[in-house]
């Protein structure tokens, strides 16, 4: 191993999102870390080893990995140059992903044999079976297959291929519950990709009448023109939502310096607009059949939604809110959202937004949505630099927004 240690992180600002990774009963079981580093104007890419290790060191030394990751293990892309320096990091948390355009020469094989002696967790990324693959397979423990690239008749070759190696087979860029069944099916015990985020949509398939209750308070409560009054009487009708708003509210996460004791007290403290929100992610945290990753997805969407709304319109902040957590609803309900949303009396801001991602809350959502899965050529950066907001605006918002959802667990 390459003794020498990676440059010390420069100033560049670097763009960090987490991609969660499931079981097969999708619960999360770990991340995949993603990064890239950018020019202060966010237009250019810094390339080459020295960028990626530079950016490694720094979230693994100067960020809370335990706020960013909780107790899962992480998953990081590794090039071929930053895999021969010594790592400083906590090999049972970290697990080594080895780009799939490496080639597998004397020289890598010795590398991945020594991490592999020294008990670090070894995947390969993006596998497809070619010549030398057969000398590295022994020393990992994770494959990569990329349901995309991949068709199925590819997967199943490479599946039957594996099948001698004692590995863990992980479908990646699974974006369809058919193709996360189809790959559960096929052997694979991880998953990664938005399929979670996505509807099952089954003709003539009727919305269950527990959930039809639940989607009939969420258009109530969206409803622009609500007064305060039928607001705590919509509440009381669910005695659990309004139990745990007040449990919230005594909690460490609003740090109130008396107790509140009454619904009343909670509206009066948090106003109309923000206890709205609230009631509205409560409402459909209580649809307990759908996986949870789907419901911290929800959360992280629509507190950062908030958290940039509050720099382009800090009055209309929960708006921006319910543009986030609205933007999921079809995989709640297993419906378009344009019919979801056709029997709500929203602000036409907000209608607009999730339809065709116009104005300010269309902005904000279409660029949280792209930050989460790592597109960030996909953000209208030249949008958000009117408003101030820049790269290490978007990752502030994100890593806050992740512990703000981790705190507010216990709902």
């Amino acid at each position: 191993m390459n003794a020498s240690k990676p440059a010390a992180p420069n100033t560049l600002p670097a763009l960090l999102a987490r991609q969660p990774i499931f079981d097969c009963d999708t619960n999360i079981v770990a991340y995949e870390l993603l990064f890239r580093q950018v020019h202060a104007d966010n237009a250019g890419v810094v390339d080459g080893d020295s960028a990626t290790s530079q950016v490694l060191i720094n979230a693994f030394t100067h960020l809370n990995m335990n706020s960013l990751v909780g107790d899962n293990r992480v998953y990081v892309n590794f090039t071929r140059n930053l895999i021969g320096y010594s790592l400083p990091f906590d090999k049972s948390r970290l697990v080594i992903e080895v780009l799939e355009d490496v080639i597998f020469d004397d020289e890598l094989v010795a590398l991945i044999k020594t991490l592999a002696d020294d008990g670090y967790t070894i995947a390969l990324d993006d596998f497809e079976l070619k010549p030398g693959a057969e000398r590295v397979l022994p020393l990992v423990d994770v494959v990569k297959l990329d349901v995309i690239a991949l068709d199925r008749q590819a997967l199943r070759y490479h599946v039957e291929q594996l099948r001698p190696y004692n590995v863990t087979l992980l479908a990646e860029k699974v974006e369809t519950h058919e193709d996360y069944q189809f790959c559960k099916d096929l052997g694979f015990s991880l998953f990664q990709g938005y399929f979670l985020c996505k509807p099952q949509i089954v003709a003539g398939h009727k919305i269950p009448p527990a959930r039809l209750v639940v989607l009939e308070l969420l258009s109530k409560l969206q409803d622009p023109d609500i007064e305060m009054r039928e607001l705590e009487r919509l509440i009381n009708l669910d005695p659990v939502i309004g139990f745990k708003i007040m449990t919230l509210l005594n909690s460490p996460l609003y740090a109130m310096v008396g107790k509140i004791e009454s619904l009343r007290q909670a509206i009066n403290y948090l106003g109309l607009n923000r206890l709205r929100s609230l009631a509205s992610l409560l409402a459909l945290s209580n649809l307990t059949d759908k996986p949870s990753g789907l419901k911290v997805n929800t959360m992280i969407r629509a507190k950062m939604c908030e958290s940039l709304g509050q720099k382009i319109a800090p009055d209309l902040a929960n708006r921006f809110f319910s543009v986030g957590l609205l933007s999921t609803l079809d995989a709640y309900f297993d419906q378009p959202l344009a019919s979801l949303i056709a029997g709500f009396a929203l602000h036409p801001d907000l209608s607009d937004a999730l339809l065709s991602f116009s104005g300010n809350c269309g902005q904000v959502l279409r660029a949280v949505i792209a930050h989460e899965r790592a597109q960030w050529d996909d953000i209208d950066w030249e949008y958000l630099a009117t408003f101030n907001i820049a790269a290490d605006d978007i990752n502030e918002a994100y890593q806050a927004s992740i512990i703000w959802q981790a705190q507010s667990a216990l709902i």
